[in-house]
């Protein structure tokens, strides 16, 4: 499953799956315990890095080409720089939902309060 990013007017794939996540933790040098708290603190490196490897595996999964750089990534956010928050909801509606998904093991469910009458 990908999402259609309109960048500068051009539609890009975009994908975050565990490709496009061990993509960005090589690139960066970044663990997976760090992609919890991928957003606190965020660097414009790991920005463009994360956007360019959601859309190199948003394409490989459509079945499209992608020859950007992490160059091409930062210039298209000069002419369009609503589309990192564009790509950035991509990544946290594409990753919690894989984590929410999951079954919660017996007991993980604080049960809550009887409501007073």
């Amino acid at each position: 499953m990908y999402e259609v990013v309109i960048i500068n007017k051009k539609d890009y794939p975009c994908r975050f799956g565990m490709n496009s996540l061990r993509m960005f933790c090589k690139d960066t040098g970044r663990s997976l315990s760090d992609l919890d708290s991928l957003g606190d603190g965020m660097s414009l490196d790991d920005a463009c890095y994360l956007i360019l490897n959601g859309i190199k595996d948003g394409s490989r999964v459509s079945g499209q080409e992608c020859s950007l750089t992490i160059d091409d990534v930062a210039d298209l956010l000069d002419e369009d720089f609503d589309a990192m928050n564009k790509v950035l909801n991509v990544f946290t509606e594409q990753f919690s939902s894989k984590f929410s998904d999951e079954k919660k093991p017996k007991g993980a469910v604080k049960k809550l309060p009887k409501a007073k009458k």
